[in-house]
């Protein structure tokens, strides 16, 4: 009896994972793919932070009727955002080939434009967070986002090659893609950076609950 309950609760949870992965990838495409991304991340980010998906055998319905809330919400806000994350990064990457193909200068210039891609990309993951568990206007979480990879350099890069990790498995076993790979990373960092955010005494603890 004590196998099967731990059975039954290691199915729930990872009905939980499946279903918010799910609910992202119908998001995204919802969005034409490029429009989504964004706000189904935040939505996901959401439910993660309001607890909704991790009660005993969640409904679908009920999961969808909140995600799709919030996905409306914040859909032009965080697409906004999103918009600024692509032209930077797309410039950075133009950036990091033309200097590649230089023949003087190419080594003083890669690893400052490759640091800074990566200092965004970093930023790139306490968007969210800082987006749900912190108050202010947009601009001072701007400049929260911006300070974060900053004060917390090691959990932005473990942040950064967990997901690299995740992609290897995923490559490895293609059927954690469609299953498990965005939910999974987007909910061990959510509970990571906000605990880490907490104890720096920048969010509270009861706003991560």
């Amino acid at each position: 009896m004590v196998w099967s309950n731990k059975v039954m609760i290691v199915l729930d949870k990872l009905l939980s994972v499946i279903l918010l992965n799910v609910l992202w990838i119908i998001g995204s495409i919802a969005g034409l793919g490029v429009f989504g991304i964004f706000p189904a991340t935040y939505a996901v980010h959401s439910l993660i932070k309001e607890g909704e998906f991790s009660n005993d055998f969640p409904s679908f319905r009920k999961l969808a009727k909140e995600f799709f809330l919030a996905y409306k919400q914040k859909f032009l806000k965080m697409n906004g955002i999103g918009i600024i994350y692509f032209v930077l990064l797309y410039v950075l990457w133009i950036d990091l080939q033309l200097v590649r193909g230089m023949t003087v200068g190419s080594a003083f210039l890669y690893y400052p434009v490759l640091f800074f891609i990566i200092y965004v990309l970093a930023t790139l993951i306490y968007t969210f967070p800082v987006a749900l568990y912190t108050k202010g206007t947009f601009k001072e979480k701007a400049k929260l986002v911006m300070t974060l990879p900053l004060l917390l350099p090691i959990q932005s890069i473990s942040s950064l090659v967990f997901f690299l990790v995740l992609l290897a498995i995923a490559y490895k076993f293609s059927i954690i893609i469609p299953l498990l790979l965005i939910s999974t990373y987007l909910l061990c960092i959510d509970k990571f950076l906000s605990g880490e955010l907490i104890k720096k005494g920048i969010i509270r603890g009861t706003e991560n609950a």
